[in-house]
């Protein structure tokens, strides 16, 4: 503060510390969160806003014509699962004139990993923040193919396998997390870290760990005899490789939802991309998106499968960088070293990677930490203002998908710097008028 003894603020000084108080709120909501697993329910029973023809998807609101390539696959697939329409035809008719609407996924509380399609029928993870009181939601993952919704593919064996996934799998895994009470998602969180897992993608540890849960309680349930349904389950349980990642990114959301709308915050509570563009939304500017065309699959870096390259790659959509918000992924790298030629390249360069993002987050997490850094807090809390200033974006690790879908490997994406920018600039245009507020 500048001036003499007892003189009021300097308007600069007065905005500043208005802003300061606002992160500092918003802050504490994303890191005080208190994930917990609830249980598993067809979207239409839970998601607020979601009908029997309302069809969410990743990223930024798009028209329908501007859909083109894996997610609009995806999503003319989900009506096909759904039966609102005999066939393809159809289904883009219907799309076309609104009978069927496509929708933001973020605006229903929810989360979609790649495409995030997701329709009424189908089961997805519900996650209670116990700090906030807020839920969140993301659909199930299908198990271990590659060929999935979620990667942009359609035909009979996804169809197949999603029925599988909403008829067996998920009653039988709704039965068992009754039996628990539910389960805290932080402690799990937590110990992976330690573990080698980044949350984004590697969750190898967290996966192995909520497994030993949920089979013991699966035993526990079938005392003297395992029923099929949970013979089923173990089945799944053994191969759905992301099905942490799915829990996780809800966790994420509720979290980042409870620290949206707090005037003159600049901290970000939410990314993602749709098939063309990125998109954030920040605390201080509610549900506005600010977006910028995706950078060329050229500049993606990262392994791909065996003899791929970005040549064979297209983006379609992901919400999953929710997990960035909360100081996890590419903003943890620095806690999983099994990901270096997936991200930065050596184990160096992963610890340069983490400790940048601390130029541009408001914060240290007091519970998720990074033993390779003395054990101090994954970096949260990314500040438009600080990324703006730095010309450094978030490090996102993010899964690849080939161009006529599936899984193709995982690379370090780079989002375009200017919605931060824009988002900055409007917040500073605005600051005395909110912190006067």
């Amino acid at each position: 503060m500048t001036g003499r003894p007892g003189a009021a603020p300097a308007p600069h000084d007065t905005v500043a510390t208005a802003r300061d108080a606002a992160n500092a709120r918003a802050v504490a909501r994303l890191t005080e969160a208190r994930p917990v697993l609830e249980t598993i329910a067809p979207a239409g029973e839970v998601v607020p806003g979601m009908t029997a023809r309302t069809i969410l998807v990743s990223g930024p609101p798009m028209l329908w014509q501007g859909y083109e390539g894996g997610q609009r696959r995806a999503v003319i697939g989900a009506a096909l699962y759904e039966g609102l329409a005999g066939d393809e035809a159809e289904a883009e008719a219907l799309l076309a004139d609104g009978t069927l609407a496509v929708r933001s996924s973020h605006d229903h509380a929810t989360v979609g990993s790649l495409t995030g399609v997701c329709t009424a029928s189908m089961p997805v993870v519900v996650v209670r923040d116990e700090a906030s009181g807020r839920r969140a939601f993301c659909r199930m993952n299908e198990g271990a193919d590659r060929n999935s919704l979620t990667f942009g593919v359609w035909d009979q064996g996804v169809d197949a396998r999603l029925r599988h996934v909403c008829d067996v799998v998920s009653p039988a895994l709704a039965e068992v997390l009754d039996h628990l009470g539910g389960i805290p998602l932080a402690p799990i969180v937590r110990r992976a870290l330690a573990m080698g897992d980044d949350l984004h993608s590697r969750h190898r540890a967290a996966g192995t760990l909520l497994r030993a849960a949920l089979l013991e309680a699966v035993l526990d349930l079938s005392r003297d005899r395992v029923a099929e349904r949970h013979r089923q389950l173990a089945a799944y349980l053994r191969t759905a490789d992301y099905l942490f990642l799915h829990l996780v990114m809800a966790a994420a959301k509720a979290a980042a939802d409870s620290a949206s709308g707090i005037p003159g915050s600049t901290l970000v509570t939410a990314m993602n991309l749709n098939e063309k563009e990125f998109g954030l939304r920040v605390s201080g500017l509610g549900d506005r998106w600010f977006t910028a065309p995706l950078p060329p699959v050229s500049t993606l870096r990262g392994r791909l499968d065996d003899g791929l390259t970005t040549d064979d790659l297209a983006y379609v959509g992901g919400e999953s960088l929710i997990t960035e918000t909360v100081g996890l992924g590419g903003m943890a790298a620095a806690a999983a070293m099994p990901l270096q030629d997936h991200s930065a390249g050596s184990p160096r360069e992963m610890i340069r990677l983490t400790e940048r993002m601390y130029r541009i987050t408001l914060a240290e997490h007091p519970e998720y930490r990074v033993p390779a850094l003395a054990h101090r807090g994954v970096p949260c809390g990314i500040d438009v203002r600080r990324v703006a200033d730095t010309g450094i974006v978030p490090a996102i690790h993010l899964g690849a998908t080939l161009r006529d879908g599936g899984h193709a490997g995982a690379v370090l994406f780079l989002p375009p710097i200017e919605p931060f920018r824009r988002a900055a600039d409007l917040l500073s245009a605005s600051a005395p008028a909110t912190a006067s507020a």
